[in-house]
């Protein structure tokens, strides 16, 4: 097989069309490599923040368990909740925390995730009713799951007793020196113009799709206003706790070395049973974590997240034989390109690292 780019050259080569692409890396005793580049007009840098997608459930996750220890895992999510929580056609199976995190509970985002402000968790899960569930008894099934990580948010409020971002501010980025923060908590005012919001790529040119605005201090949502909020424990959502962290391409470079040293945990392994895979989208899980033991895509095993929303996708993975850890970041796929599926550009990041490396 001819050999592709080398990866400064692959990155320079994806913006244009992307708005922006960005791939960060590490290796051992060596000093982290950077790569950025950017369409005609619009300027980025590794410290350039963006939202993150889906690599936020590593922070929810580790949040969580920061707050409730190493045993969160294996407790009924009901016994934190204060409500319960149980699949309508099997109420006697209990729900664990560890479940949720790892995306065998079978939740399903069919009924959606984006609980309004107003209304608390619990009754909008009773209102969803078997909408918010699949015909699957809990941990039985592998299905990923964006309404799960709302739960377990608030689950971390309720241990924690404070809101979910300022958890994750003291407990995980902070302590991990990144940057960022969800719903653009814990941000300053000075650092918010340097931002690439989430874009689509139209016929017209890059269309913004959130972060087009931003309030300039506090929390800010998606259209840039400030969300509100129902007591720790009742409803994160506004939080976007399973997708709203905002990150640079070289926090998130931080959030992958951070796994450096971890030991790699498998709640769910395609062993145990059926899922949605996805053409090998998916294989193993942990609490925020998605464990590749075998990937086709990659030479070696990996540990991390991938993300795709709005019009982003990235990943962040640590290669443990390698020692090493990367990054990346594509801003700006084009409208209606929603598929979870790994983009060819993605399997040429990948494959670029793998030379580095």
């Amino acid at each position: 097989m001819t050999a592709g780019p080398a990866l400064p050259d692959l990155v320079r080569s994806l913006a244009p069309p992307f708005a922006m692409a960005g791939v960060a890396l590490t290796c051992p005793g060596a000093p982290p490599e950077v790569h950025v580049a950017t369409a005609p007009g619009l300027t980025a840098t590794g410290h350039t923040l963006w939202r993150a997608a889906s690599l936020s459930k590593m922070v929810t996750a580790r949040t969580l368990e920061a707050v409730g220890g190493p045993g969160v895992w294996d407790r009924d999510a009901s016994e934190v909740l204060g409500w319960l929580l149980r699949h309508p056609q099997f109420p006697a199976t209990p729900v664990t925390v560890g479940m949720i995190a790892s995306h065998q509970s079978g939740l399903t985002d069919a009924a959606g995730y984006a609980v309004p402000a107003h209304v608390t968790i619990k009754a909008w899960m009773a209102q969803a009713g078997q909408g918010a569930w699949l015909p699957h008894p809990p941990g039985t099934f592998l299905h990923y799951c964006n309404l799960g990580f709302v739960l377990l948010a608030a689950v971390a409020e309720r241990l924690g007793g404070d809101r979910f971002d300022l958890l994750a501010r003291r407990h995980v980025l902070g302590p991990l020196g990144i940057e960022g923060g969800f719903a653009w908590s814990g941000v300053a005012p000075e650092r918010r113009g340097d931002r690439l919001p989430a874009y689509r790529r139209g016929a017209n040119g890059f269309v913004p799709q959130i972060d087009a605005t931003v309030a300039p201090d506090g929390l800010s949502g998606p259209d840039g206003t400030a969300p509100r909020l129902l007591a720790p424990g009742e409803n994160p959502a506004p939080l976007s706790p399973q997708g709203g962290l905002r990150v640079s391409l070289l926090g998130a470079l931080q959030l992958a070395q951070s796994l450096q040293g971890q030991p790699v945990r498998r709640f769910w392994t395609p062993t145990l049973g059926p899922g949605d895979y996805g053409d090998g989208f998916l294989e193993s899980t942990g609490p925020g974590l998605l464990v590749f033991d075998g990937p086709a895509f990659y030479p070696r095993p990996l540990v991390g997240h991938f993300a795709n929303a709005y019009g982003i996708v990235a990943g962040v993975w640590h290669d443990r034989l390698a020692g090493a850890s990367f990054a990346y970041v594509l801003n700006g796929l084009p409208e209606g390109d929603e598929d979870d599926a790994w983009r060819p550009e993605e399997l040429a990041i990948f494959d670029a690292v793998a030379r580095v490396l």
